[in-house]
């Protein structure tokens, strides 16, 4: 009986830990384009944007990002960003002063951290069509260490906060 069960308990360990290719899950794919012109979507569904490399789940309104773990992208000089930066943290290394520019049609809910890990100071600049607000009207960080996070809250419409200092 006991050779049974330490039988038992040794193979359910390893049984447990193995994981069947027939049982991943697989979600239909294609550019975030292609997925917002889904006809009637259900609240639930998932996708694969491909071009963004991030999963979207249907609401019952909108295409909304499930989160993971923020990418942490290090920089040393001028950037625009892009929808793959979307939910990431941007790492500003360098000794002279950059931009950061905030291009239009990032979707609403679109959102970046950024730090200045070096003496070069990042000044936030809105891209054609886009328009970055601050309520002090600040829109350079601060200096070194200084951290700002970046959001979408309406149509080409960036709200940036933080330690933040006028140009």
């Amino acid at each position: 009986m006991r050779i049974f069960l330490c039988f038992f308990i040794f193979s359910s360990v390893f049984s447990y830990g193995q994981i069947d290719a027939g049982s991943v899950l697989g979600l239909p794919n294609g550019s975030l384009a292609n997925i917002n012109t889904i006809s009637s979507p259900t609240e639930g569904n998932m996708a694969y944007a491909n071009d963004a490399n991030k999963v979207y789940v249907f609401d019952g309104t909108l295409w909304r990002e499930v989160m993971f773990v923020p990418k942490v992208i290090a920089l040393t000089s001028n950037y625009t960003l892009s929808l793959s930066d979307n939910a990431s943290i941007l790492t500003f290394d360098s000794t002279t002063d950059v931009t950061l520019t905030v291009p239009s049609g990032l979707p609403l809910g679109f959102n970046v951290s950024l730090y200045q890990i070096n003496t070069g100071k990042v000044t936030i600049a809105a891209g054609a069509g886009a328009s970055v607000k601050n309520r002090l009207l600040r829109f350079r960080t601060a200096g070194l260490d200084a951290g700002v996070g970046i959001v979408c809250t309406s149509t080409d419409t960036y709200h940036v906060t933080g330690d933040l200092k006028r140009n």
